[in-house]
């Protein structure tokens, strides 16, 4: 019953194009990370830039494109809205009608604050670039949005439970409502930077740093179940957690293969992927959770 269950959370849409490698987007830098595709999998996004993991002096990040052609990819080019400032952190929306990213691009000609803010471009006609209201004068990370139009993310700022947090903030008319942060079944006193929720709300995968469980300290992924009463108390992915840097989870629109980052400190990241029908560990915490 748990798996049968857990196929059901974890399945998006099966109609999409057969996920690829990731080793076939590579537009020639050093790193690699937040592997992304459009709803019908045939458009992928990700962010490639120079320098070494976990240091201050790496070069800005740019986010590229790659379309399927027949049975191959193009070859990268850069997104038309990136290049002038560091890009990172792309998804598109379940729609299909906007990507959404972080940027250190300032807001107007008196922002000279170097913070990561989210912003999104439209993927349709007019190729608009907003500034959400949801951005803080601290930094943002990883922008996902759901069917219901949610915003989640992380962010550093105050008003937490921790260093970094994972927020969510309800659509409005003229963009989103003040954001507030998850629960504790997600949240710790800790560090929480990364996020992916499914396009239905009942699964959720993040990155969390220095939890006495983790393998790494900088970040280790984990998993967590929407029930009646909230996110479940997460529980660490431990067939995917290395020594490295587990970071940016991303699912392709199968619903069957999760793309990540990984990073050794002082090295390089890349993109890897695994399949996602029904992970190690999440049998059972659904049983816990449900018993």
């Amino acid at each position: 019953m748990a798996s049968r269950a857990c196929l059901a959370i974890i399945a998006v849409c099966s109609a999409a194009a057969a996920a690829p490698d990731p080793v076939e987007f590579n537009a020639g830098f050093q790193n690699r990370s937040g592997l992304t595709f459009s709803p019908d999998g045939r458009t992928a996004w990700w962010a490639e830039w120079n320098g070494k993991w976990g240091s201050h002096a790496r070069g800005p990040s740019t986010i590229y494109r790659s379309v399927r052609v027949g049975d191959a990819w193009s070859e990268p080019v850069a997104a038309p809205f990136t290049g002038d400032f560091s890009d990172d952190d792309p998804f598109v929306s379940p729609d299909g009608a906007w990507l959404y990213f972080v940027s250190d691009r300032p807001v107007d000609d008196s922002d000279d604050d170097p913070d990561s803010n989210i912003w999104r471009y439209s993927l349709r006609d007019d190729g608009r670039l907003e500034h959400l209201s949801v951005n803080s004068p601290d930094t943002e990370y990883s922008p996902v949005v759901t069917s219901m139009g949610r915003l989640y993310f992380a962010s550093d700022r105050d008003g937490g439970f921790g260093r970094g947090d994972v927020y969510v903030a309800e659509p409005s008319d003229d963009g989103f409502l003040a954001s507030v942060p998850l629960g504790e079944g997600v949240n710790s006193r800790h560090g929480e930077w990364n996020v992916w929720v499914s396009a239905d709300e009942r699964a959720l995968v993040f990155e969390s740093s220095s939890r006495p469980e983790n393998r790494s300290g900088p970040g280790d992924l984990y998993f967590s179940l929407r029930t009646l009463t909230g996110w479940a108390p997460a529980i660490p992915l431990e067939a995917l957690n290395s020594v490295d840097s587990d970071l940016l989870p991303r699912m392709h629109p199968d619903g069957e293969t999760l793309y990540y980052t990984t990073a050794p400190i002082g090295g390089h990241a890349r993109i890897v992927s695994v399949k996602w029908v029904n992970p190690i560990g999440v049998e059972k915490h659904l049983k816990s959770i449900t018993e």
